[in-house]
């Protein structure tokens, strides 16, 4: 594992923080629990009161998702998995949700549970959202973070990692803000285990990670949810990893791994059903978890990945056609494609074409990259395509909720892509017409409307 990290290209894909499954999985079976005995040691303590103190850190900085209604959910998916299991000494059995685009999700020892709103907005069903709690649970139950913190296997490459983590903690929304939090407590000074991060970049040994797999299984099945859901999950995470170029890359985009991990859920669940199968509607997990995958289109597209946000937003809008917001950003996505096409063609996927498009994403600016591409026939034929589709969307909203006002906001950020000023400004007054006069956004467009005014010759009070 660490020679393959070690062979990544740039700190940058050094700097993981994944605790979801980053081993293969030859077998699986159920395992005695190795930290039934566990006894508290003054380093374990020590540990504790870290973790508490990163987890204030995480509300402090404002990355937990506040919604009552996808609490609620987290909540009862877990509670489920969980069973009559009580909660083991000096852990409170938490589920949050966390703001960051990047696939993931991690235990801390002290019982809190995240999955990142990127994770969310990737799966397809309440049963593989069960899948991932289960597995993390088992890494709380069975101690697995006090256990690696007791050993010497990786506190050698402790220096090293903190080092890359305080350096790319300023770099912004393309880097994982989960993992700037850690750089930046590293930068202050905070009391944050070496030992924590280097778990979760690394994730745990094979061992421990066959058994939060196995585990995780039997708890689905306990809670009569299908097994074979996690296997799915190993595919969508494959799938989704052909998108585009992510500066930070989980283990769980080790193809290999991902095909042998499959296999080895689709061999436990063949051999075991549920006794009353869970109903695990695609639209209903949707619906609950909404609120994570609309916040993660908007970081994906300020993050560079339109096509991940096209993916995202398009599964909501198949799933809620009649949802304006969903409509609205939807044509966001297509507006920040640009002149990309919304597949990567086949020499993007080829080893040369992945080479470029880390190059590209290291070395140039999203306009700069927009400039490059349009230089080529197809790229002004994605341009047209993608702007055609976000107008139209665009529209859409606006003749069946003339009074939605993001609707207009858009279509002028679009017009005003496209040169058309005067048709810019007047969406942008439609958009100040609708909104409230004291919010920063209000001021925002109040400046882009000025500038189009000037660029167009618009009059400010030109009618519409």
């Amino acid at each position: 594992m660490i020679s393959h990290v070690l062979r990544a290209s740039g700190t940058a894909r050094v700097l993981v923080f994944l605790l979801f499954c980053p081993c293969l999985l030859p077998t699986l079976k159920s395992q005695d629990n190795p930290a039934s005995g566990f006894k508290f040691t003054k380093i374990d303590n020590q540990l504790l009161d870290e973790v508490n103190e990163l987890d204030q850190m995480y509300v402090k900085k404002g990355l937990v998702l506040q919604d009552p209604d996808l609490q609620e959910y987290l909540d009862s998916v877990g509670k489920r998995v969980m069973g009559t299991r009580p909660a083991p000494e000096q852990v409170e059995i938490r589920f949050r949700a966390l703001r960051d685009p990047m696939v993931n999700a991690f235990a801390s020892p002290n019982g809190t549970i995240y999955v990142t709103t990127g994770l969310l907005a990737l799966l397809e069903n309440e049963a593989q959202l069960a899948g991932v709690l289960g597995h993390e649970l088992t890494h709380v139950y069975n101690r697995h973070t006090y256990l690696e913190n007791r050993s010497e296997r990786k506190k050698v490459l402790t220096i090293n990692i903190l080092q890359a983590a305080a350096s790319l903690a300023p770099a912004g929304a393309n880097l994982s803000q989960t993992a700037q939090i850690f750089g930046a407590a590293i930068r202050l000074g905070a009391a944050v285990s070496s030992e924590v991060l280097v778990a979760s970049i690394y994730g745990y040994s094979r061992e421990k990670e066959r058994e939060a797999d196995s585990n995780g299984l039997t708890s689905m099945v306990a809670a009569n949810y299908d097994p074979h859901a996690m296997a799915r999950s190993f595919e969508l995470m494959d799938q989704d990893g052909k998108f585009e170029f992510e500066p930070i890359v989980g283990f769980y985009r080790d193809h290999p791994k991902l095909t042998d991990r499959r296999a080895a859920a689709l061999e436990f669940a063949s051999a075991h059903t549920p006794g009353e199968p869970r109903p695990s509607p695609e639209n209903e997990y949707l619906a609950k978890v909404a609120p994570a995958i609309c916040y993660n289109i908007e970081a994906d597209i300020i993050s560079r990945r339109a096509r991940t946000a096209v993916a995202r937003a398009m599964k909501l809008t198949t799933a809620m056609p009649d949802e304006p917001r969903y409509q609205v950003l939807l044509a966001d996505a297509y507006r920040s494609l640009g002149a990309k096409m919304r597949a990567p063609s086949q020499e993007e996927l080829s080893r040369h074409g992945q080479a470029e498009d880390r190059k590209e994403y290291a070395n140039l600016t999203d306009q700069e990259e927009q400039k490059r591409l349009l230089q080529k026939p197809e790229g002004a034929a994605a341009l047209h395509e993608n702007l055609d589709q976000a107008e139209k969307l665009y529209s859409g909203v606006i003749q069946h909720n003339p009074s939605y006002a993001d609707a207009y906001r858009g279509l002028g950020f679009l017009y005003e892509q496209e040169a058309k000023y005067t048709e810019a400004a007047g969406e942008y007054r439609h958009y100040l017409d609708l909104v409230a006069g004291t919010t920063i956004d209000h001021l925002r467009i109040e400046r882009r409307l000025a500038a189009v005014e000037k660029l167009g010759g618009a009059s400010p009070t030109q009618s519409q």
